[in-house]
């Protein structure tokens, strides 16, 4: 069957250039859509749950909204781990689900469970809710928001990010979210008076269910005047602190009593836990995290170009600059996986020619190490890996191992050329004869190369992630040698 496939490429040369050269052309089409990291993503699949509870002890977390959430999400379908962490007003819950175990799927079955866990919740102590679709590396681009203008301070920058510049950064394709950190978040606040409350015979609930009504929209249906109709709209949005400060609690003697009566009312700002300084200045930070399976660097090319937009709707005396770029490491870790790799090729060619003494045998052998390589990127799309520091990295190490088979064939080409009645005539039927020697010995040697390889391939967990990629990519590229 070799000897046979062996002579129909003979027969066949130029089918056989063609052919490879269509090869070549899907390996470079596979290295351009092949998604590009610095590392590998080792984190397992895995979906994160956040409740927010204001001013809620960690005790009372864990208790009244930690334990609820667990209980609703045991016997989930693959799950490994389910962790929380209560604290100060924050509930972080993080399920681990088997490997190869769809993202899409775990965040599914979670989100159906999340719905039983909500009404064990008593309100008042937030609503869980999934995080961003990410993984520990996708934070992809990091950039900061500062200002030189002195009437714009960091409650205003906070809300610039948090209702323009964010809002247009998550259409970027393959963006699952933007973070806020830095800066205070803009409140009106009421700070009731205790005095003044008993003076007007008010308690506090009286005043809450109140505040949170007025700031709504209801509709009233139509109104038809002749041949007209209008939408009739009870429209009650806060928008300034004269709106919330003018809203009627109840009323004494026909005497409206509203909550500038019992409350200062102001603009200030959440209570924060840190901030963001750079250069010596506080300024907004923001992070562009990228979702699962999408390519790192078409990411933040993506996010760069809406930048461009963003740039151009800030107000006077507002930069944004870039503060951690994915790309520039990748750049890097890329460059030095070429250089290592040019570098080999580099010594092969030289001890090629040193050793061989022939110059068309010693680059029939090298087309073998470029060839080899498209073949491996045509894989790794197919099998959905990602070209990074150790991925690469397996290329390189193959690099003698992918001579090893063609070094071997030319070899014993070369040697019965030499021999006496080798002729032009007689050189197709020469090079059959010297392949069919040791075509079987060089497929067997191929064979217990990719078998060494095995046991990486069976590796789980954060040690599979790890090596698994790199086994493959040997395995490819000495398969695609021969």
């Amino acid at each position: 069957m070799l000897e046979r496939l062996v002579a129909l490429s003979l027969q066949f040369r130029l089918l056989v250039v063609l052919a490879f050269v269509g090869v070549a052309a899907l390996g470079v089409r596979a290295w351009q859509n092949v998604p590009l990291d610095a590392f590998p993503d080792v984190t397992p699949t895995q979906v994160t749950v956040y409740t927010e509870a204001p001013g809620v002890a960690g005790e009372d977390v864990e208790r009244i909204v930690t334990f609820p959430i667990e209980s609703a999400l045991a016997g989930l379908p693959d799950v490994q781990q389910v962790r929380s962490v209560s604290l100060f007003g924050l509930s972080y819950i993080t399920v681990t689900f088997r490997d190869r175990t769809s993202v899409w799927f775990a965040r599914q079955v979670v989100a159906e469970r999340l719905q039983e866990a909500r009404e064990r919740i008593p309100d008042g102590y937030g609503k869980p809710v999934l995080g961003p679709n990410s993984s520990g590396l996708g934070q992809v681009y990091w950039y900061a928001l500062r200002s030189s203008d002195p009437a714009i301070d960091t409650t205003a920058l906070r809300t610039l990010h948090d209702w323009t510049v964010r809002l247009l950064l998550r259409t970027a394709p393959g963006v699952d979210d933007v973070l806020s950190w830095g800066g205070h978040e803009k409140q009106f606040q009421v700070e009731i008076d205790p005095a003044r409350l008993v003076r007007y015979g008010l308690a506090l609930g009286d005043v809450l269910p109140v505040l949170a009504g007025a700031n709504r929209q209801v509709g009233g249906q139509s109104l038809v005047l002749g041949s007209e109709q209008y939408a009739v709209r009870g429209i009650a949005l806060v928008r300034h602190v004269d709106d919330l400060a003018s809203t009627v609690l109840t009323e004494r003697n026909g005497v409206p009593i509203a909550v500038r009566d019992i409350a200062t009312v102001r603009e200030g700002s959440g209570v924060r836990f840190g901030a963001v300084t750079q250069d010596g200045s506080e300024v907004v930070l923001g992070l562009a995290l990228a979702r699962i399976g999408e390519d790192a660097e078409r990411v933040v090319e993506a996010v760069k170009a809406r930048l461009d937009t963003v740039r151009k709707l800030l107000p006077a005396g507002v930069t944004l600059d870039a503060v951690y770029d994915r790309t520039e490491l990748i750049a890097k870790a890329i460059a030095m996986a070429d250089r290592a790799m040019l570098e080999g090729v580099a010594l092969v060619i030289a001890v090629l020619f040193l050793f061989m003494g022939e110059v068309r045998g010693a680059l029939v052998v090298v087309v073998a190490i470029p060839l080899a390589r498209l073949i491996a990127f045509v894989c790794m799309e197919r099998f959905g890996l990602s070209a990074n520091l150790l991925s690469l990295g397996g290329l390189v190490i193959g690099l003698g191992m992918t001579v090893d088979g063609p070094i071997v064939v030319v070899e014993n080409a070369v040697r019965l050329f030499a021999q006496p009645g080798a002729t032009r005539e007689t050189r197709v039927a020469v090079v059959l004869a010297a392949v069919s020697e040791v075509i079987r010995p060089v497929v067997f040697g191929v064979l217990v190369i990719a078998l060494v390889f095995v046991p990486l391939l069976a590796l789980e967990g954060l040690e599979g992630k790890l090596f698994r990629p790199l086994a493959l990519n040997m395995v490819f590229a000495v398969g695609g040698s021969l």
